[in-house]
């Protein structure tokens, strides 16, 4: 009987939670006018793309395979910038390289008038790359490039949903 309880408990709360509008800080909404999307990417991979797509969708979003008299036109464009070496260790054989991506996006309605005009987001980070270990700072670039790429994304989605 005792382990009910707490379970009883944890329900309720969630669901007085959720009835209150509570949502998790760094969550946003898209505004209604962004409630259908059709997306379109340029220089992106498959990868990414889901990546996008499911940030969009867990803001309340929508997602069409083609256009049409609802959906609002959200063009993206993944810019990646070369990564560039900051410092070397002459002892240690480590180097500081600074790893950049971008998003360049604007949004259309359905009528093709400019919902939000072309814009750019950047981000940017310094990872430290052992020469002496390559096989870990290459995964140490990989989880940079994918923490970059979904910062700009939660990004653009908080761009979106001011009105």
């Amino acid at each position: 009987m005792s382990i009910r309880r707490p379970v009883l408990i944890a329900l309720l709360s969630a669901l007085f939670l959720s009835a209150c509008g509570f949502r998790l800080a760094g969550t946003a909404l898209l505004p209604p006018q962004l409630a259908t999307i059709y997306l379109q990417v340029e220089n992106f991979d498959e990868r990414q793309r889901r990546e996008l797509r499911r940030t969009l969708e867990a803001a309340g979003a929508r997602l069409v395979p083609q256009a049409d008299a609802q959906a609002a036109r959200l063009s993206v464009a993944l810019k990646v910038s070369e990564d560039r070496q900051l410092a070397t260790s002459a002892s240690s054989g480590d180097s500081v390289r600074r790893v950049s991506r971008g998003l360049d996006y604007y949004v259309k309605d359905a009528a093709g008038e400019f919902i939000w005009s072309p814009r750019s987001l950047r981000q940017q980070r310094d990872i430290t790359f052992d020469d002496n270990n390559l096989l870990a700072s290459n995964r140490e670039q990989e989880t940079a490039v994918r923490e970059l790429e979904q910062a700009l994304y939660d990004q653009l989605v908080r761009q979106l949903s001011r009105p």
